[in-house]
Formats: C-alpha cells, structure tokens, sequence
C-alpha cells in the first residue's frame, strides 16, 4: 500500500512505546532543545495573550518556527534503512510510519523533526488560538521528556550524518493531514505513558508523583485534541476530493479506522486501567484528597470533551455520510456512532467527575412516546 504522502520522509517511533528519553542528550543538542523550549513557551504565552493577538504573536511564532527547526538539524542522526520495517498496521503504511527499536539519539531526532514539521505547518492554518496553545504548551512538555535533568549523560555521538537537503513542509490539505497525524500519534504514546504513571502511583499511594502525572496527561489529551483538529483544517468540500478518498478502495486494499490505530489503543488501555485502578466517587475521593480529586476530574473532562470534539469534526468534513468502513446497510452515520461512544464515555465516567453528564443508552426498540410516568425523570440522553 502507497503512502498518502510519499514525499514525506518515513516517521520511525519506538516499538516499546517510550517518546522520552532516559539519558540526557549531547551538549549541542541540549542547548537546542532548552532554545526551543524557552521559544516555544514564548509563543504559548502571546497565543493567550490578554490583550489579544498582534505583531508579537507572528514575531513569536516565526521564532519557535526557527528554534525547533534548528533543534531538529542538531539532533538530525544518520536515518536508518526503513525498507525492511513492516508496517505494523495498514495505519502506518498510510500515513507513513514505522516503528523499531530505536535509541535515545533516534528518538530525540524523530520526535524533534514531527514537531518541527507541525509547528510549521501551524504557521499556515486557520486553527482556534487556545487550540494552538494548546498543542504549543504539550509540544514544550514532549520536549523536556526529551532532555531528562537527572539522566546520565548520553554517549559520545556519532559523526554527524551527511548534509541532506531537509524536508519542507508543503501547504496542502493532505500533507497537513499526514505530518499533524505524526504528531497526534506521538501525543497518544506520550499521554497514554503519563496516564499509566498515574495509575502506578494511584496504586502505590505514590500522591505526588499521581497528581503529577495526571496533569500531565490532561495537558497531552488537550494537545492531541488540538492536533486532531489542526489535521481537519479543511474545507468538507476538500476533505471529501483530496483525503477521504485517499483511504478507502481503490487506493488502499481495505478502508482506514482509527480502531486499529496502536498508539490511541494504547492510550484507550491506560484510560481503562485508570479508571479500574481509582474508581471512588469524586466526592469520596475529594474528601480524601482533594488534589488528586481535581486532577483526575480534569483528566477525565479533557478525555470526554476529546471525543465530543471529534463529533463536531467529523459533521463539519463528513456530514451526515457513514463511516468509511461501514457497509452500505449501515443504518447509522459516522456521527451517530461517534455520539454512541461518546455516551458511553460519560457513563463510565459519570461518578469519577465534579459535573458528570448522566446519560441512558437505550434501543431504538425501547423509545416510546413520553406518558406521565416520565414526568418525574430525571433529563437524560438517548441514542439508539
């Protein structure tokens, strides 16, 4: 199967799922890093600037542009021979993407050079400031992940790999689909990790390093919601002609879900586990410990509004058509499932937040005209 992109150079992230790195980097790279940063951070600050947005935010943005794309020609080591990884899910084949067993060296250059390629593509698109804000404040997060302050210096580096003309990121809607999908994925791994931290710590009565790790994945779902909704910066009409059929039949052997996709399944896992591990009531639990209370309640909100969003996505570029990898019998629209999951969701949830949304699932078999015992109900949600 093709690539969407074949322009773009293939993306190798680490088959143990690990998008930080435990040794610090060389000194050069070190200091990229820490420019790109303080760069960034800049920028995340006139993106919410109270006064609103003026010059400086494009000064701002044009300079962590530079930063992290330095910081990726710094970190650049020689790229491995990737004709021989196999795509562990026709995901990856799509959007370019491999996965091996790769070192802290490896990890820094890839991780740095999705980043790069995504905030240069954010210069361009017409996306909400708190959304880019948001994928600026997790990208400074990936980033320190990337340059441990108590790691063990990292080994002598190799020679630095031949000069290779870099790549540059085109302004289409279909490339800015694939390289924000590289960054949404890193975002998953990164949350999913942080999330598990959490429920580690939740289960060690570990709270600091709980409280921690939660808001840390609070700030990585956000941000994954953001990139999601960068990669749609699309009109529906473009999205029906240039992307929507780039994955189904006849250019590419079976329709494309994001079910399959490995890094949101793993974040999806450690969300489930969370939730098993530190299921007392929020109001038990804030009584408890009231931090520890917030920070999950936060978590748990960004992950329901996470999916709400992709409803809201999902009618602006698909409308009322069925999922692609439904079949034509399919009675329901992509949105109507989405809205399904999403109630599901909120059950799950409903006791572990401060506002939980009490929704019923019901069949369509079950509705029935409003009588007078429904006076007395309680206002719910139904979808069949």
């Amino acid at each position: 199967m093709a690539p969407a992109c074949p322009d773009i150079p293939i993306v190798v992230l680490p088959s143990n799922n690990a998008v930080s790195c435990r040794t610090a980097p060389a000194a050069p790279v070190r200091a990229a890093l820490t420019a790109a940063v303080d760069a960034l951070t800049h920028l995340q600050d006139q993106l919410l600037n109270p006064k609103g947005a003026g010059p400086a935010l494009r000064e701002a943005l044009d300079a962590a542009v530079a930063r992290t794309g330095r910081l990726a020609a710094e970190a650049a080591v020689t790229p491995m021979d990737t004709a021989s990884l196999i795509p562990i899910v026709p995901n990856h084949d799509y959007f370019g993407v491999r996965t091996a067993d790769i070192d802290d060296a490896y990890r820094v250059s890839e991780i740095s050079t999705v980043i790069a390629r995504t905030l240069a593509d954010l210069g361009g698109a017409r996306l909400d400031l708190n959304d880019q804000a948001a994928e600026v404040r997790a990208m400074v997060l990936i980033l320190k992940g990337l340059s441990p302050q108590d790691g063990p210096p990292a080994p002598e580096p190799p020679a630095a790999p031949a000069e290779r003309a870099p790549y540059r990121v085109g302004d289409d809607e279909l490339t800015r689909w694939v390289i924000t999908h590289h960054f949404y994925f890193v975002l998953n791994l990164a949350a999913a990790s942080a999330v598990s931290r959490a429920t580690t710590a939740l289960a060690e009565q570990d709270r600091d390093t709980a409280v921690t790790a939660l808001r840390e994945a609070a700030v990585l779902v956000r941000g994954f919601t953001a990139a999601m909704i960068h990669s749609g910066d699309m009109s529906s009409a473009c999205y029906d002609a240039m992307v929507r059929p780039t994955m189904q039949p006849p250019a590419v052997p079976a329709a494309l879900t994001g079910r399959t996709q490995p890094e949101h399944k793993a974040f999806r896992r450690a969300m489930r586990k969370l939730v098993t591990v530190s299921a007392e009531p929020y109001a038990e639990l804030a009584a408890a410990d009231p931090e520890i209370a917030l920070a999950r309640d936060i978590l748990l909100d960004a992950d329901l509004q996470d999916i709400e969003r992709h409803v809201v996505i999902t009618a602006a570029l698909v409308g009322d058509d069925q999922s692609i990898v439904q079949g034509d019998e399919a009675a329901e629209s992509a949105i109507a499932i989405l809205r399904t999951m999403r109630h599901v969701r909120a059950t799950a949830y409903y006791d572990l937040m401060r506002f939980g949304d009490g929704v019923e699932i019901v069949p369509r078999t079950a509705l029935r005209p409003a009588g007078p015992s429904d006076s007395d109900a309680s206002p719910q949600s139904t979808v069949g």
